[in-house]
């Protein structure tokens, strides 16, 4: 890492964790499917970052050659959010949030192959408690099964595009990447618009933005989206992808408590879930303490 992180850094780290937390919800509040979603919120999410570059006077060129694995990554933040909003659609905002939470688990084993560095055992052993703790949700929870499924997929997914931003932030100015993933993100969509539509024919796909769609999509795509992902990528330069990721297993616990109280008795799991939660919420509690020791 280039610097070490401030006390501050992790303040704004957990700022933007509670931002995140309504992500979820933003989702569910839409009548426009996960696909839509993700659509428009990536095409808002670009805009916004041009319009912020322009009156910084900033610009975001690169080379073909440099702009082509953002894209990429892109393309792979894309499904990740499709999945995202897809669960929390098959299942609830709360199960969602929840395998979401795996990330850390993935990253612990994904981040030292790609990176090419020893396996940390601490974050293994971390990564560990929150299967643990999936186990209890899967267990109480298995009329969800559809949900936590696509949950996991996404989970790896947000790992991986996690894990190799983390070396783009050493690289790249931040809100290069994060633009150009964005491109990738909503360029991509057009792509899985009729893969998803040939494979998926019972599954919802409109894109036609209906009553307040339009002011969710918007505060997705620019409050939730344009800030948080830009100061995630100046995290990344102080921080490793492993303690971005666990620190953000705590978007479950704002993500559910503000689901219920927006959504009501749909939001309410058994008792299994709340342990499994718990276990998942302790990996992060833990995780200063071990890797200092």
């Amino acid at each position: 890492m280039n610097t070490k992180p401030l006390p501050q850094d992790y303040l704004k780290l957990h700022f933007i964790v509670i931002i995140l937390g309504f992500t979820a919800i933003l989702g569910r509040l839409t009548e426009v499917s996960s696909l839509g979603v993700v659509f428009y919120r990536t095409l808002l999410a670009a805009s916004g970052m041009w319009i912020v570059a322009q009156f910084q006077k900033k610009s975001l060129k690169v080379s073909f050659k440099e702009a082509l694995p953002l894209l990429g990554v892109g393309a792979i933040m894309s499904f990740h959010w499709i999945c995202f909003f897809g669960s929390a659609r098959a299942s609830t905002v709360a199960v969602s949030l929840v395998t979401f939470s795996t990330t850390s688990f993935f990253t612990s084993i994904v981040e030292p192959f790609i990176r090419k560095t020893k396996i940390s055992w601490v974050e293994v052993f971390l990564g560990i408690l929150v299967v643990l703790g999936m186990y209890f949700v899967f267990t109480f929870e298995s009329k969800y099964i559809t949900g936590i499924l696509i949950g996991l997929v996404g989970a790896l997914l947000a790992t991986i595009f996690s894990v190799i931003n983390a070396q783009f932030a050493q690289k790249y100015d931040a809100q290069i990447v994060t633009f150009y993933e964005m491109i990738g993100a909503f360029t991509s969509s057009w792509i899985y618009i009729p893969i998803i539509i040939y494979f998926s024919k019972d599954i919802e796909y409109q894109l036609v933005l209906t009553h307040y769609d339009w002011l969710w999509i918007g505060i997705l795509g620019l409050v939730c989206t344009v800030y948080p992902y830009i100061e995630m990528m100046h995290l990344l330069k102080k921080i490793s992808a492993f303690t971005l990721n666990l620190s953000i297993n705590m978007e479950p616990i704002y993500g559910i408590i503000m689901a219920y109280f927006i959504f009501g008795e749909k939001e309410k799991m058994t008792s299994g879930f709340y342990i499994g939660g718990s276990l998942i919420l302790l990996s992060v509690v833990l995780h200063p303490f071990l890797k200092k020791k």
